[in-house]
């Protein structure tokens, strides 16, 4: 189930995001830089949290599943809002208005539409900028459900007479 929203999420921004240059899983990335970005800018990680599942008949459970989104862009340092490179400071609130854009609605096979439910801006940044948007939906996982039995042939009908 998580793999299937991944991709669909990976998918989404591709297709509707282009600027995006780097989709990847989140494990702590921006914690464990040293230096500059080691990945091309912007970025988006995706964090799955902890799912509590709701078991259903025959190994189907369902959830909700929220996930977020960890987006790093470059931080352009401003002396006012005044100062020439305020619209390039502020571009990152564009970009995080178009990732919100592509997310909305978005579903798949067993999940229902996205919803924006947090976003958290950045207020402790250097050289690069992480914002967080949270997004949750109600998924339901058949993993675990058996495969139906296949029918191979059906048996010839007698016929009286």
């Amino acid at each position: 189930m998580r793999k299937q929203i991944f991709q669909a999420i990976c998918t989404r921004l591709t297709e509707r995001v282009p600027d995006i240059q780097f989709i990847d899983l989140w494990n702590n990335n921006v914690q464990t830089l040293s230096g500059g970005a080691v990945w091309p800018l912007p970025a988006v990680f995706v964090e799955f949290e902890p799912i509590e599942w709701r078991q259903q008949n025959n190994g189907a459970r369902r959830g909700d599943v929220a996930v977020r989104l960890h987006i790093v862009t470059r931080a352009i340092a401003t002396h006012g809002h005044t100062d020439p490179k305020m619209p390039d400071a502020l571009a990152f609130l564009d970009l995080i208005e178009r990732i919100n854009t592509a997310m909305q609605g978005l579903r798949g096979d067993n999940f229902s539409g996205f919803q924006l439910t947090t976003s958290a801006t950045n207020h402790d940044h250097a050289e690069l900028m992480e914002s967080v948007e949270r997004y949750t939906t109600s998924a339901q996982d058949i993993t675990a459900v058996p495969k139906a039995a296949k029918v191979t042939g059906i048996a010839p009908t007698l016929r009286k007479g």
